[in-house]
């Protein structure tokens, strides 16, 4: 935690020495400049602006989400935009710490745009309670995705009012891929009550709100993910020989899937990732790959979990 803290000061110093006479300045190919901080806010964007601006993601892909702390280039990076777009909540600290450092940063933060749930203890086997927090994770919900998508679309409006009729199509175009994939996952999970087991970090709150589905997890959603102990092992096994539970052990993406080999060799079960489509693979990302495209990759995978036979 002092660490942290300290990386935030850092970051604040770093931030008022940095954006001192700087400001804004157009792309030389003439295009907009939009900075994002995670994924979903990359992927988002991108689908809005189109070929009218240049995306830029500052979290590394494949690398730890939780972890990040921006580089001196990054906050200039964020300086020099036409947008920033960012999550919030508290692994964004050092987001509100750069921006009260700085003037004229045009900011959007992607939960003023849905309402958020507050993080669940109960369902959590290595969990020590602590405070209420707000779940970040919040474009795991499809119907979230595409209130981002429409926030993105005004900002974009705000910014390049001559592009609006561009930004609508692209806008209106994505978030019929995102309903699309809403209205599937709806009647492929409708009545399902069986327990999901993840054995891994749990950041999907707000997808099983979404569908109304039950699970057991072994860490809380932003914990640092640690050894289980011999009581969470034991836990998740009972519950894995229930019949109220689906026979399959899931993880998140770019996680130790330690554990989840674990479960699956005592119980004799398969394990599959659930993407949280927090970060993704360097591979994933040359590849192109979408909000949309991994949460196709998810259907497919819940389509064959919930057709398995206990």
């Amino acid at each position: 935690m002092l660490k942290r803290l300290f990386a935030v000061m850092l970051i604040a110093a770093l931030a008022a020495v940095l954006l001192c006479g700087c400001k804004n300045e157009d792309d030389e190919n003439g295009k907009l400049r939009i900075v994002t901080a995670i994924f979903p806010a990359y992927d988002f964007a991108r689908q809005v602006f189109g070929d009218t601006a240049e995306v830029i993601l500052l979290l590394k892909p494949g690398t730890e989400s939780h972890s990040y702390d921006p580089s001196a280039k990054d906050i200039v990076k964020i300086n020099n935009c036409d947008l920033f777009i960012y999550n919030g909540g508290e692994s964004d600290q050092w987001v509100e710490n750069i921006l009260s450092g700085a003037d004229n940063i045009n900011s959007l933060r992607m939960m003023d745009a849905v309402e958020t749930l507050i993080e669940e203890h109960d369902n959590i086997v290595d969990d020590n309670g602590g405070e209420d927090e707000y779940d970040e994770h919040i474009w795991t919900s499809p119907k979230n995705a595409a209130l981002i998508v429409q926030s993105i679309r005004k900002a974009a409006n705000d910014i390049a009012p001559e592009n609006a009729e561009i930004y609508e199509q692209n806008a209106n175009s994505y978030i019929a891929k995102i309903n699309d994939l809403d209205k599937r996952f709806e009647e492929l999970l409708k009545g399902e009550k069986r327990y999901f087991v993840f054995a891994d970090r749990f950041p999907l709150l707000y997808f099983f709100k979404e569908y109304d589905l039950n699970y057991y997890a072994a860490f809380p959603s932003c914990g640092d993910e640690t050894e289980p102990s011999a009581r969470t092992i034991a836990f998740l096994t009972e519950k894995l020989n229930d019949s109220d539970t689906i026979p399959m052990v899931f993880h998140i993406e770019l996680s130790n899937t330690k554990l989840a080999q674990t479960l699956t060799i005592e119980n004799g079960l398969k394990y599959a990732e659930f993407h949280s489509c927090h970060n993704i693979t360097a591979e994933d990302f040359e590849a192109g790959e979408s909000y949309v495209s991994l949460m196709e990759r998810n259907y497919d995978m819940l389509e064959y979990a919930v057709n398995l036979e206990n």
